[in-house]
């Protein structure tokens, strides 16, 4: 950027097309997409991550003292020794300046952890975004599941990249392989994903909503959604609906498995559900946000009415954001 500036979605999408040519040619792999993944976030700049500001603090906590005593090493035989006399006759100095400094550091430093504890509570007491993430909702996740079917021909003849979510343990994403669909998974859940990510496949301990925040503009050709849509709150919904505009590509299959709100009354209600104290959004819902995106949509229902899929697909349209 030309005011020295650096935007994180041009890096991120720089980096995606980078692994999308070296997987294209078969000398990378999956591991190596998460390792380089990890060392950027852990290096870059910090705007437009959870969570960020209690990163950063740890750094200004890591840097707000100032060691006054200069290093004195050298290649030079006599080097050592001059250094170590300039830095006798300047100590004075130079200590009542660094202690000056580290104090008004230390000052700021205890500020901004004020300040974090402030938005911290304050984000808890309104309940906008859960200390777990978004709740996965325990829903059927097998292959022999009713609308396995429709999602595995939503996206017969796709090859771009598809992210699937509460992907348990990779039955769907190992489908989607089969069909020549470039796909991987993300769960929060503990022990979801251990076994099937040992044996290969490209699967991630992440939640939902912070995994889509550090996705590239474009970078996703597909997503399916299931289990992971019905206890988001509303303030969620319209960070996960916003994301999408982001990260899906203007030719692109996006697919919504979620419960009926009509078949969780009384008893019903799934623990994860009532616990959370969200509500699933009805098909027509989901109907009308995709296709206000530009999406043509169907909906299909399960045999017991207790669970719907929606099918969204967009072909080349502009961009919607």
């Amino acid at each position: 950027m030309n005011d020295g500036t650096v935007d994180l979605e041009i890096v991120r999408a720089e980096i995606a097309e980078e692994v999308r040519q070296r997987r294209a040619d078969g000398n990378f792999d999956a591991a190596k997409e998460r390792e380089l993944e990890q060392l950027f976030f852990q290096y870059a700049p910090m705007q437009g991550r959870v969570g960020a500001l209690g990163e950063a603090l740890r750094s200004v906590d890591a840097a707000a003292f100032i060691d006054p005593r200069v290093p004195v090493g050298s290649n030079q035989p006599a080097g050592a020794v001059v250094k170590k006399a300039m830095r006798k006759a300047g100590f004075w100095y130079i200590e009542w300046i660094t202690a000056q400094t580290t104090r008004a550091l230390s000052g700021i430093a205890r500020s901004l952890h004020l300040i974090d504890d402030e938005i911290t509570d304050i984000r808890a007491r309104l309940d906008l975004v859960t200390v777990a993430g978004s709740p996965v909702i325990g829903t059927a996740s097998n292959a022999s599941a009713w609308w396995a079917e429709a999602v595995l021909a939503a996206f017969n003849g796709s090859s771009g990249r598809t992210l699937v979510a509460a992907c348990a343990d990779g039955w769907l994403v190992r489908s989607l392989l089969a069909l020549g669909v470039d796909a991987y998974g993300v769960d929060s859940r503990p022990g979801q994903i251990t076994a099937a990510e040992i044996a290969g496949l490209d699967l991630r301990d992440d939640d939902l909503l912070e995994h889509l925040s550090g996705v590239a503009e474009a970078r996703l050709n597909g997503i399916v959604l299931t289990g992971t849509t019905e206890a988001l709150l509303p303030a969620q919904r319209r960070n996960l609906v916003e994301r999408l505009d982001t990260v899906l590509a203007s030719t692109c299959v996006a697919v919504i498995h979620s419960l009926h709100p009509d078949a969780i009354d009384g008893d019903r209600i799934p623990a994860e559900l009532d616990l959370a104290g969200g509500r699933p959004l009805r098909p027509s819902t989901w109907e009308s946000l995709l296709a206000d995106r530009g999406f043509t949509v169907t909906t299909q229902r399960s045999p017991d009415d207790a669970e719907f899929v929606v099918v969204a697909t967009r072909r080349g349209s502009a961009s919607l954001r």
